[in-house]
């Protein structure tokens, strides 16, 4: 992991997904980048070019200013000369200026805050950070506000018993050992589900395979609500980061995914959130 994305709105909500930022990017010796997407609304749009190219170049001077001093007003290491590279880009879809500059880049993973405090749009209109969690090809790290993380010590996996929750462990794996951080993997299964400790066993043997850092421990449950126990799972061993597989309805726990259980856990802002997309971990 050599390239990390971090993008603001200048928001409080922001300020502590940049310093979990800064602190894997510090651990890893990766290259911190920062971005902010601005919108020029189409009504400035001028007939006359010239026009609309100064409040254009205007814009982005002012967007530069205020996130050069949004990273001194958080950022210890500005003052030491090793700040972050600094991206100003305009785009009506926040998300899409932000994945399009990490395509670019080559970020290995994209931290963002949990914006705003409005579940209702949150629900139905879709945050930035809902929407990359959906679109993204790279990890991303959405951060509660009441985030004060400075390194995981553990690691809580939600997994299916599949195929690519394998892969997505590897991935952790690649960071985890840098901060000697614990991974717990559980599984919460439905009463109904009499087959599950036996995939448990074939999971373990598969993942004993591909995957050799060893700081991995593995929980069972059984339960009829699963967000509920999840939850209290994650209380119970004190989890720093909750990391999730994307999915999209085919699973071998059904009343896990049925309510997507990412973007639940996403609006509980209990910690900071981890997600892959299939398609993030070379899975088409």
């Amino acid at each position: 992991m050599k390239t990390i994305l971090y993008a603001t709105d200048y928001s409080d909500n922001s300020i502590s997904a940049l310093k979990l930022a800064d602190v894997f990017c510090k651990k890893l010796d990766a290259k911190l980048h920062v971005i902010h997407v601005f919108d020029i609304s189409a009504t400035f749009i001028s007939t006359v070019s010239l026009a609309y190219a100064r409040l254009e170049e205007a814009a982005f001077n002012s967007h530069r200013e205020k996130l050069d001093a949004f990273c001194w007003k958080y950022l210890d290491r500005m003052e030491d000369g090793k700040g972050p590279v600094i991206h100003v880009v305009e785009n009506s879809i926040e998300s899409d200026g932000i994945l399009e500059k990490a395509e670019e880049i080559g970020a290995d993973l994209i931290f963002v805050g949990m914006t705003g405090s409005n579940i209702v749009k949150d629900l139905f209109i879709g945050s930035t950070a809902t929407a990359l969690i959906e679109k993204s090809t790279v990890p991303v790290m959405s951060v509660p506000q009441t985030s004060r993380l400075s390194g995981p010590n553990t690691i809580v996996y939600a997994t299916a018993f599949e195929e690519a929750d394998v892969l997505a462990i590897e991935k952790i794996s690649e960071f985890a050992s840098a901060f000697d951080t614990e991974i717990k993997l559980i599984h919460v299964s439905t009463k109904k589900e009499y087959a599950a400790e036996d995939q448990m066993l074939w999971f373990k043997e598969m993942l004993k395979e591909k995957v050799t850092y060893k700081n991995i421990s593995f929980e069972f449950r059984f339960s009829d609500d699963v967000f509920k126990t999840l939850k209290d799972y994650l209380k119970e061993v004190d989890a720093d980061i909750l990391a999730m597989l994307e999915r999209e309805g085919h699973t071998l726990i059904p009343n896990l995914w049925h309510f997507d259980l990412v973007k639940r856990m996403k609006l509980e802002r209990l910690l900071p959130l981890l997600s892959y997309q299939k398609k993030s971990i070379g899975i088409s």
